[in-house]
């Protein structure tokens, strides 16, 4: 039991900057935050074939309009779980900007799945405890105001990204959008997966709508962290931009 409470400790340090850095992780890949809401967001010219490099410009004006979103995350071919290794296999959430993030997630905490809730609003965070499902309190973790910062944070990434390709139309749940591919390395996001050899490359796919420019689907494909295959997949998909949510603390 005495073990299996210090599991839970380090599982719920580890796992509020992992949760909270995943869902900024969708816009990873995209230029940082600025509410701007009253601006009218640009569009691309309907019908055309746009170059990689005006669809990274109109996506980095309309993703600062964005006020909310929903995320989805998969994990395929995972791979093992090694020892006391936590490991994030799934989780959904929503973010309201700049601050307030709300999530659900199934990890493997000492070789046990289990799952926990997250709520994140301005610098205060709480987590369900793995084993009991109550509310804990942590404190000094992680401001996720810090995420958005556009030169330090994740969200900054897009210029790490090696080799990208031009726009290929495409569909995500339906929807139309441009894919363009390219190269990442690992060490970009050890912060969610614990790390990985140094010059690991993934393969990464970004799916922008044609018709609002915002990211519908992020995906990462390689060695990430220990127990990843060549095959081990993230998927982050992004869906209901702008709707009306509220992000509250829970009762304690």
């Amino acid at each position: 039991m005495f073990l299996s409470y210090i599991a839970a400790q380090r599982a719920r340090i580890f796992l509020v900057p992992c949760l909270l850095c995943f869902l900024f992780l969708a816009g990873c890949a995209f230029p940082h935050y600025r509410h701007a809401a009253h601006h009218a967001a640009p569009t691309l010219a309907k019908g055309q074939k746009p170059t990689t490099q005006q669809l990274l410009t109109t996506l980095q004006k309309n993703f600062r309009t964005v006020t909310s979103f929903h995320v989805l995350m998969q994990v395929q071919n995972p791979g093992p779980a090694e020892g006391s290794a936590v490991q994030i296999r799934a989780a959904n959430g929503d973010v309201v900007m700049p601050d307030k993030i709300k999530a659900q997630a199934s990890v493997v905490l000492s070789g046990q799945n289990v799952d926990v809730n997250l709520v994140s609003v301005g610098n205060q965070q709480v987590i369900t405890d793995p084993l009991t499902g109550q509310w804990r309190v942590i404190k000094g973790v992680l401001d996720p105001r810090t995420l958005t910062n556009p030169d330090t944070g994740i969200i900054s990434l897009i210029s790490k990204v090696q080799n990208l390709s031009q726009p290929v139309a495409d569909t995500v749940n339906k929807a139309p959008c441009w894919r363009i591919d390219g190269q990442l390395d690992a060490k970009y996001i050890a912060f969610l997966t614990g790390g990985a050899s140094a010059g690991s490359m993934l393969q990464t796919t970004a799916c922008i709508g044609q018709s609002d420019a915002l990211p519908y689907r992020i995906t990462v494909v390689g060695v990430a962290g220990a127990g990843d295959t060549a095959q081990t997949t993230r998927i982050f998909d992004l869906s209901n931009y702008n709707e009306n949510i509220t992000i509250t603390m829970p009762q304690l």
